[in-house]
């Protein structure tokens, strides 16, 4: 890799330049000329003509967003294989050797320095590189036998000769595709309609999650971190897990490429060094059960904006919005953030039903381990399965339903367990009764005589910020006024909020 210091253009990052033909590595094309002495032969190599029959063979020169280059091979016309000089190497071994027949020639080069840091400044660029190239209407997903196009209404693939954009050679799934004429009932589908509770309008939102992590195209008006939690907490402080989390990010890294980052590492905020280990080839960052303690906002930047990488002893760059990753979060726990509209823009929350458990797993109801002991059938199956996640976010985007326990877990963590309880007892409406008002002070000590301990560092500012979360998480209208010398909180009666049950599926054209 030669390093200059030049700023990332995505946009001069899918066309080889045409001035240099790419050939086999069989072409007729010599770097040398050998001439009879009387002591034997004389061997010349041109460092010029090494270069040039290096270019055929489709080396090139990669602009990388950290500044310099890396050199990399042009294979089918639009597959870049990283490349170092022990792979040039061996590309002129081939030659000398192999194709020639010269063991003269390559003691030779071998004596000889033609490949130096000026070979690799001297390097045809590849120009107009294209990276990621999906738009919102067409994801693109690569396989071994070719390129599989995600439109609304097809499924097709194309061959990587025809592609307009690049891959790296790594984002390639080893897996030879095909597409089916309908996509068969499969484990997988029914393992995601099992942890969204059977229930319709959550198996839609949890597909079209999954379908918009798996779409490389990142829309700068609408992105979201996806974040999956459980639907039953425990406030005790015990994570129980197991209910399907992790398997679902697993399953998102086995089309796309993913960056896992362990969430009980993050200790603590403002790492300047997180992020040193993502690079522009992948799509999606995991952040895999994360701890009580993870806080959301030091994430807005990295789900809205461009990413910026600082690396231990090196220069600072930044990863173009389009090619840096969308955000999974995973978590035993309610995620906290700043709250607000800020807040809850960036974030998509989905609760994972309690089906499963250490008493009852993905394994004892499939007789099998996910991924591990799929056979290539089973493989194709999961694929296009995905790919129809795919196309509902396409054509429906991230689709939405009522909460089961989010509201409720996350006045509990933002307040107390012990707080909701005595809010809920001295707040209770009826058919007669649609609006309770109630001196604020009495209220507040009340609550403090009742529960001493927990209530000890507990200030009327903050009794009065709990008193909005508990009427905003129950939809319910809240007043504060003072009269007489007394403040006073008035709080009216909420409207009726449809259930699940109840609800209307958001898109009923998404169907399974």
């Amino acid at each position: 890799m030669v390093e200059e210091n030049n700023s990332f253009q995505n946009e001069t990052i899918g066309t080889v330049s045409t001035s240099l033909e790419v050939r086999h590595e069989s072409a007729p094309w010599n770097f040398y000329t050998v001439v009879p002495t009387n002591s034997g032969i004389k061997v010349t190599i041109k460092n010029a003509a090494v270069l040039k029959y290096l270019e055929m063979q489709g080396i090139r020169k990669l602009k990388l967003p950290k500044g310099g280059y890396e050199l990399v091979k042009i294979l089918r016309n639009s597959i870049l294989k990283r490349v170092d000089h022990e792979d040039l190497m061996h590309i002129l071994k081939e030659k000398i050797v192999h194709i020639d027949h010269r063991e003269d020639v390559w003691e030779e080069f071998l004596e000889g320095q033609y490949l130096v840091r000026s070979t690799d400044l001297a390097m045809e660029r590849i120009m107009d590189v294209k990276l990621n190239i999906a738009t919102k209407d067409q994801s693109f997903f690569f396989y071994s036998n070719g390129i599989i196009s995600v439109k609304v209404d097809a499924v097709e693939i194309i061959n990587y000769e025809d592609f307009e954009g690049f891959v790296f050679e790594d984002q390639i799934i080893k897996h030879n595709i095909n597409i089916p004429e309908e996509c068969p009932e499969n484990m997988f589908n029914q393992f995601i309609l099992n942890v969204s509770g059977g229930t319709e309008a959550r198996y839609q939102q949890l597909c079209t999650a999954i379908g918009y992590l798996i779409q490389s195209y990142k829309d700068p008006s609408n992105t979201k971190a996806i974040i999956l939690v459980d639907e039953v907490l425990d406030f005790a402080g015990e994570a129980n897990g197991g209910t399907g989390k992790t398997l679902i990010s697993k399953a998102v890294s086995k089309i796309t490429p993913c960056l896992h980052k362990d969430g009980k590492s993050i200790v603590k905020t403002g790492n300047r060094f997180f992020y040193q280990d993502v690079n522009i080839g992948q799509r999606v960052m995991v952040i895999d059960d994360v701890n009580p303690n993870f806080n959301f906002e030091d994430f807005y930047s990295v789900v809205t904006g461009d990413l910026i990488v600082e690396q231990k002893g090196k220069q600072s760059y930044s990863i173009p919005f389009e090619l840096s990753p969308k955000l999974l979060i995973t978590s035993n726990y309610v995620v906290k953030g700043s709250g607000g509209s800020s807040d809850e823009r960036r974030r998509v929350e989905i609760e994972i039903a309690p089906c499963y458990n250490m008493e009852n797993t993905p394994i004892m109801e499939f007789g099998c381990r996910f991924f591990d002991d799929w056979d290539v059938d089973m493989w194709n199956v999961f694929f296009n399965q995905m790919f129809i996640y795919c196309q509902w976010y396409i054509r429906c985007g991230i689709l939405t339903c009522p909460s089961i326990n989010l509201k409720e877990n996350k006045l509990k963590s933002e307040t107390s367990i012990d707080f909701v309880e005595f809010a809920d007892c001295n707040f209770v409406f009826s058919e007669e009764i649609d609006t309770i008002k109630k001196d604020k002070t009495e209220l507040y000590e009340a609550f403090r005589a009742k529960y001493q301990y927990e209530s000890r560092t507990l200030t009327p500012v903050t009794f009065k910020k709990w008193l909005d979360r508990y009427a905003k998480a129950r939809g319910m209208e809240i007043n504060h006024s003072k009269s007489n010398g007394k403040i006073y909180v008035e709080i009216l009666k909420p409207k009726k909020i449809l259930s699940i049950s109840e609800c209307t599926p958001v898109a009923t054209e998404v169907t399974k």
